[in-house]
Formats: C-alpha cells, sequence, structure tokens
C-alpha cells in the first residue's frame, strides 16, 4: 500500500473516484428514468385495457423517460468499454 503524501500535481485517483461517483450518479439516473418509464407504460396500458381515458403526463412518461433511460444506458456501455480498452 502507498503511504507517501500526494504532491499538489499529482491527482489521478482523485480524478478517478469524481469519474466513478459520475458514473454511478448516471448508473442511478439511468434506472430510475427506466423504472419511472415502465410505471408510466404499466399505468397507461392498464388505463388502456380498463377502457378510461389515459392521462397525457404518463403517456408522455413512457414516451419520453423509456428513451432517455435507453440512451443513458448505451452511453454508460459504450464510456466502460472505452475504458476498458484504454486501460
Amino acid at each position: 500500500m502507498d503511504t507517501r503524501t500526494p504532491t499538489p500535481g499529482e491527482t489521478p485517483q482523485r480524478t478517478a473516484l469524481q469519474r466513478s461517483f459520475l458514473r454511478r450518479l448516471l448508473s442511478g439516473t439511468a434506472a430510475m428514468l427506466a423504472v419511472l418509464g415502465l410505471l408510466c407504460l404499466g399505468a397507461v396500458l392498464l388505463s388502456a385495457l380498463r377502457g378510461e381515458s389515459v392521462w397525457p403526463g404518463f403517456a408522455a412518461g413512457a414516451i419520453y423517460l423509456l428513451p432517455a433511460a435507453f440512451l443513458l444506458m448505451a452511453g454508460l456501455i459504450i464510456d466502460g468499454i472505452r475504458r476498458r480498452r484504454r486501460g
């Protein structure tokens, strides 16, 4: 284990921690958007099966949240592949 004190110019570990925190934050956001989108989709399907009119907010949630979650997850996968190839 390296016990020496880092000099002011050494920040690769701090940068890695910040990147790790950002990846975790984006992963959590993508998961939350996916769950909310699926809940909205479920509400739309249940309303349609019962023959009721669908609240436009649920439809908009399903239309916008699921693709946003997909794009975030795809970006995280591509970033992970790039990081593994680099190092």
